[in-house]
């Protein structure tokens, strides 16, 4: 492996010696970013609090642009606005005045042991207590009843009451991978995932993100503000039920899933297998008209693919958030 000290670089004007800070959150993309959580996430965060860049990893070395490329425009006769991928380390500042790191970029696809490795320096450097992990997930379940979060860590003890989700073989992401490298050198990790409706996995889901930011709030004691959060979950469950409202089979899908997840929620514990759970496949066939007009409408009124624009997430009154109890933890809509 090569050594990790020069893949990631400080900000010239950054004397990392008087960076101290306990939390430490990371939200790079993993298979897909369900809901847009993680991307809705960093865009909360950065534009909601005070924040400055530490430091950068040099990405070149990490990313196969074959797999993931960036995206650029053909403007009539010549080419503009190349998005060159970045993975950056802000400092950001909550509503209480308390500074925490915030790691964002795409998963990397090479070098991962290299990445862990330089990611595991940067805790040791700025004195960080405890490494939070936050991404979206699709599941089977309704967009009519609060998110729930799953939680892993890397100790017990950072999680009290939290239950188990059974066990299982599966492909590694780079969170995962990382989250166990960092375990065995002894250090705190909590991983947050956001549980968003497989029939909305390609849509932005604003109820995903706020269930995280609860989440970050009340496991790595951070305070972070809602802001438009709630606005913009209102717009979207709006403009969900309007097509489902004219769907009979999305209606009785929707119904099964909520029967299931009040099951689920009384028993107050997640199956170890899928035995009761409709899977890909059936909810895929039951909801193809439903994305299907995601698509044919796109920026129609009533399109639940498309999220509220800057100026339809303008200020109003809010509700209450979600409120996170024993596991799994769960958001109003």
């Amino acid at each position: 492996m090569f050594e990790p000290t020069s893949l990631f670089h400080y900000e010239n004007s950054v004397d990392k010696r008087t960076v101290h800070d306990r939390v430490l959150v990371i939200t790079l993309g993993s298979y897909g970013d369900a809901g847009s959580a993680q991307a809705q996430l960093d865009e909360h965060l950065l534009n909601t609090l005070a924040h400055r860049r530490l430091g950068s990893f040099d990405v070149d070395q990490i990313t196969d642009y074959r797999e993931h490329r960036p995206t650029i425009d053909l403007d009539l006769d010549h080419y503009a606005n190349y998005a060159a991928p970045a993975m950056e380390l802000h400092e950001l500042t909550d509503k209480s005045g308390a500074p925490f790191l915030l790691l964002t970029g795409p998963e990397p696809s090479l070098q991962w042991e290299r990445v862990a490795g330089s990611i595991e320096r940067i805790v040791d450097e700025l004195d960080v207590q405890l490494v939070v992990t936050a991404q979206g997930i699709p599941m089977p379940v309704p967009h009519t009843r609060p998110v729930t979060l799953t939680k892993l860590s890397t100790r017990p003890e950072l999680l009290p009451g939290n239950q188990g989700i059974g066990s299982f073989r599966m492909s590694a992401s780079f969170s995962a991978m990382m989250t166990q490298r960092l375990g065995e050198k002894s250090l705190d990790v909590i991983n947050l995932a956001a549980h968003v409706p497989q029939y909305l996995t390609d849509n932005e889901y604003p109820q995903a993100t706020i269930a995280l930011v609860h989440g970050l709030n009340l496991n790595a004691g951070l305070d972070v503000p809602m802001g438009d959060l709630e606005q913009a979950a209102r717009l979207v469950r709006g403009q969900i039920d309007a097509q489902v409202n004219v769907s009979e089979q999305l209606q009785q899908v929707i119904s099964q899933l909520e029967g299931q997840y009040d099951r689920f929620m009384a028993g107050r514990s997640l199956p170890v297998n899928g035995e009761n759970l409709p899977d890909a496949e059936e909810i895929g066939r039951a909801v193809e008209d439903f994305l299907a007009s995601l698509d044919d409408e796109g920026g129609q009124d009533g399109d639940a693919g498309n999220p509220p624009d800057d100026e339809e997430r303008g200020g109003g009154p809010q509700d209450s958030g979600p409120h996170d109890g024993p596991e799994p933890d769960h958001g109003q809509q």
